[in-house]
């Protein structure tokens, strides 16, 4: 089975995506992770099914990468990594607050 045609349309499909984020956007995201950091804030990202993947990935990447090339860690904390507290709030409460119960206890205002 031949899955050229495919492919080309799965790359044409993400040159598409990648052409479309803003530059602009990436830069001000990158600016308040920066500004976060030198606060030694912490910054909390999650995801739902695949998704959930991507951000654990990217709190691996910076807590890791990014972190290991500073004097000041980057200190991001991913809400979808811990299943058991998912499946218990998902249970004991409603599948709609799996991440906004975690975050109740967990954060904290910092006044700009």
């Amino acid at each position: 089975m031949n899955q050229k045609e495919n492919i080309r349309r799965y790359l044409d499909e993400e040159i598409k995506v990648l052409k479309a984020i803003s530059v602009d956007d990436l830069n001000s995201l990158m600016e308040e992770i920066e500004k976060a950091r030198e606060k030694g804030a912490t910054i909390y990202i999650c995801g739902n099914g695949g998704s959930a993947a991507t951000a654990s990935h990217y709190c691996c990447d910076f807590n890791k990468g990014v972190s290991g090339c500073s004097d000041k860690n980057t200190n991001l904390v991913c809400l979808s990594d811990n299943i058991a507290t998912i499946t218990a709030i998902a249970n004991d409460i409603s599948y709609d607050e799996i991440f906004s119960y975690q975050l109740k206890s967990r954060m904290k205002m910092f006044y700009l």
